[in-house]
C-alpha cells in the first residue's frame, strides 16, 4: 500500500514539470521559474502554518530536535539538495537533452536509494540489498532507457553531454539523500508536513540566491510574469510530492519510494500527452512498455507479501 501511495504521488510530477516548463518558457529564464516554484510551495506551506497550530508545534519540535541534537543540523539543508535538482532539469537538460537527464537522473536516484538504504542513513532501518533490490533496480534502468529510446534521436553527440550527464546523475543522486534527510526531518517532529515547509524555505533561499547572483552577472530576461494563476500551481504539487515521500520513506526506504515515484511519474507522463498534449506527439509502444516495467521492478524490489522478506534489514534503525 505504501508503495502505491508513493506512486500515486507521483502522478503530480508530470503536472509540475509542464506547469514549471511553460512558466520557464513563458520567462525565458529556467533558474527563475524553478525560484518562483518552491516560492509558491512556501507560501502555500505558510499559510498553513499560520491556520494550523499542530503544524506550529511541530516546527518548534523540529528546531528543539536541531537544537538538542536528535537531529544533525546538516539535515535542515535538504532543501538545498531539491533546489541542486530543480537547478539541473532547468538548466543541464538544455545540453543533454530529455532523454539524457531523465537516464541520468534515474540512474544516479536509483543508485541513491541503494547506499542510503544500506547504510541507513537518515535514521531509517538499514537494509540489505541482497538479489531482489538490484533486480529491481536494474529493471527500472531498463525501463528508463525504453521509455526515453524515442527521444534519444534528438540528443547531441556523447562527448558533448558525458559531463552534463554525470552532473544529472550527482543530481538524482542528491534527490534520494533529499529524501532520506526529511523523512529524519520529519520523524523528529512528528509531522511531515514541518519537514515540508522547511525544504521549501531552505529551497527557495538557495534558488532566489542563484537567481540574483545570475542577474547581477548576466542580468535579467526582461520579461513579465505571466499573469495566468494556474501557472504557479507547481509549488502545490510539490507539496503533495515532498511531503507524501517525507511520510513514506521510512516505511518503505529511498529505493522503493524513488522506484514506486517514478512509476508514477511515467503513467503521469503518458496520460498527459494522450490527454493534454503539449505538441511532442503521443507517447510510443516503447514508452508505454517502459512503464509498465516499472511497476514490474516495484514488484520485484518490494518485501514479500508473505514469509520472511528475501530483503530484509540488516540493522536496526539508525542515526547518521
Amino acid at each position: 500500500m505504501a508503495a502505491a501511495a508513493a506512486a500515486a504521488a507521483g502522478l503530480v510530477i508530470p503536472v509540475q514539470a509542464r506547469l514549471n516548463g511553460e512558466l520557464s518558457h513563458r520567462l525565458d529564464d529556467g533558474i527563475a521559474a524553478a525560484a518562483l516554484s518552491f516560492c509558491g510551495g512556501l507560501s502555500l506551506m505558510t499559510v498553513l502554518a499560520l491556520f494550523s497550530p499542530r503544524l506550529r508545534r511541530a516546527l518548534r519540535a523540529l528546531g528543539a530536535a536541531a537544537r538538542d541534537g536528535r537531529l544533525p543540523r546538516r539535515y535542515l539543508l535538504a532543501g538545498v539538495l531539491g533546489g541542486t535538482f530543480a537547478l539541473a532539469q532547468s538548466t543541464t537538460v538544455l545540453v543533454t537533452g530529455v532523454a539524457v537527464f531523465t537516464v541520468s537522473a534515474i540512474a544516479g536516484q536509483t543508485l541513491g536509494g541503494l547506499i542510503v538504504d544500506a547504510k541507513g542513513i537518515g535514521g531509517g532501518t538499514r537494509q540489505r540489498p541482497g538479489a531482489r533490490r538490484p533486480a529491481g533496480a536494474a529493471v527500472i534502468l531498463v525501463a528508463a532507457l525504453l521509455s526515453a529510446l524515442p527521444r534519444f534521436a534528438d540528443t547531441p553527440a556523447p562527448a558533448a553531454v558525458l559531463l552534463p550527464a554525470l552532473g544529472a546523475l550527482a543530481a538524482g543522486f542528491a534527490l534520494g539523500l533529499q529524501q532520506a534527510m526529511n523523512g529524519a526531518a520529519g520523524a523528529a517532529s512528528g509531522s511531515p508536513l514541518a519537514a515540508t515547509w522547511l525544504n521549501f524555505c531552505v529551497g527557495a533561499v538557495f534558488l532566489g540566491l542563484v537567481w540574483a547572483v545570475r542577474a547581477l552577472v548576466r542580468g535579467t530576461s526582461g520579461h513579465p510574469l505571466p499573469t495566468d494563476w494556474w501557472m504557479y500551481l507547481g509549488g502545490l504539487c510539490g507539496v503533495v510530492f515532498i511531503g507524501a515521500s517525507a511520510f513514506l520513506v521510512h516505511r518503505i526506504g529511498v529505493l522503493l519510494l524513488g522506484m514506486a515515484s517514478i512509476a508514477g511519474q511515467l503513467t503521469g507522463s503518458i496520460a498527459l500527452d494522450l490527454f493534454v498534449p503539449s505538441g511532442s506527439g503521443s507517447p510510443s509502444a516503447l514508452t508505454v512498455l517502459g512503464a509498465v516495467l516499472t511497476f514490474a521492478a516495484v514488484r520485484i524490489a518490494s518485501p514479500r507479501l508473505r514469509g520472511a522478506p528475501a530483503d530484509g534489514p540488516a540493522h536496526g534503525p539508525r542515526s547518521a
